[in-house]
């Protein structure tokens, strides 16, 4: 988003994004999918798509099948399916569908949990595990973008309880005089966000959770806005502006879609392509560096 000053304001980072759909009907055009799928066709080998057991064929919903049938237009051949449930342990193959044994060129998971051994075997995984924790906890994500010159991330602090809340805002005045804003430091869909205004107390909440500033955007005179911008193989495609008249924005809690006006498009342009540029870069040191025996690479979720 823009604050009061103009700045862009990165609010969180995605490795698997929603809202191609909407992407689709306000842009207008299939982008996302053909470099996604160029990126693909790029590897030797079939490519591959996690879906779950129970997931149907491509149809109309905006789901992992709705990607895959997405993508499958633009793959240079057919995809093989591959059910999350049958590929849980570390290898090199996938087993598909049809029971048979695949050594993939590729692979597109969406947020299913995926073994670190086939992109560490160097298989071509779209939004592999090491970007996962580079962006999952926005806590941590914050802290890999220390050196942006082109945006800014809101200026936070770690809790996990209400009662530390209050403490700090009262040690930090200057940076809460428009309020505050808590949410998980890993959630989807605007769950659990609060936003509050100054002199609020905070709502109970269990977990981790970040305390950060609350960033006020330039007025458009329709409510609150933020924008969901999408970067593909290094290539800024716009985005899509979501509004409502309750703080939180997000599309599950009522933001509403729209197209994205060129000049606020231009405007976010420097700060999107950076913000992908550091986060791949944190992402590869995670991958090519040491893995100790705990590390959330290694744990298998869906």
């Amino acid at each position: 988003m823009l604050d009061l000053d103009g700045t862009p304001v990165l609010l969180e980072a995605n490795k698997s994004s929603h809202m191609l759909g909407e992407y689709r009907h306000f842009v207008g055009d299939e982008r996302p999918f053909q470099l996604t799928a160029d990126a693909m066709n790029a590897s030797d080998g079939p490519p591959c798509l996690l879906w779950r057991r129970g997931e149907p064929f491509p149809g109309a919903d905006e789901d992992a099948c709705w990607i895959g049938g997405m993508l499958a237009k633009h793959l240079r051949e057919t995809p093989v399916v591959c059910d999350v449930e049958n590929n849980q342990e570390p290898r090199s193959e996938l087993i598909a569908r049809d029971g048979r044994a695949v050594r993939p060129g590729s692979l597109f998971r969406w947020w299913y949990g995926l073994p670190w051994s086939y992109e560490r075997s160097g298989v071509r995984v779209i939004n592999p595990n090491c970007l996962w924790l580079a962006v999952r906890d926005k806590f941590a994500c914050y802290q890999n973008l220390p050196r942006a010159k082109t945006f800014r991330v809101p200026r936070c602090f770690a809790v996990d309880r209400p009662n530390q809340v209050p403490p700090l805002l009262d040690q930090h005045r200057d940076l809460f005089t428009d309020g505050f804003v808590l949410k998980p430091r890993v959630g989807w869909g605007g769950a659990g966000v609060q936003v509050a205004n100054p002199g609020d107390a905070p709502l109970p909440f269990t977990g981790n959770y970040l305390l950060s500033e609350r960033i006020i955007p330039a007025s458009r005179g329709d409510g609150f806005w933020d924008v969901r911008v999408f970067v593909m193989g290094g290539v800024y495609l716009g985005g899509v502006r979501y509004t409502c008249r309750r703080p939180v924005t997000n599309f599950w809690r009522g933001g509403q879609p729209a197209s994205l006006d060129q000049e606020t498009r231009s405007r976010l342009e420097p700060a999107a392509l950076e913000a992908v540029r550091l986060l791949d870069e944190s992402a590869d040191a995670i991958h090519r560096g040491p893995v100790p025996a705990d590390s959330p690479l290694l744990r298998v979720e869906y």
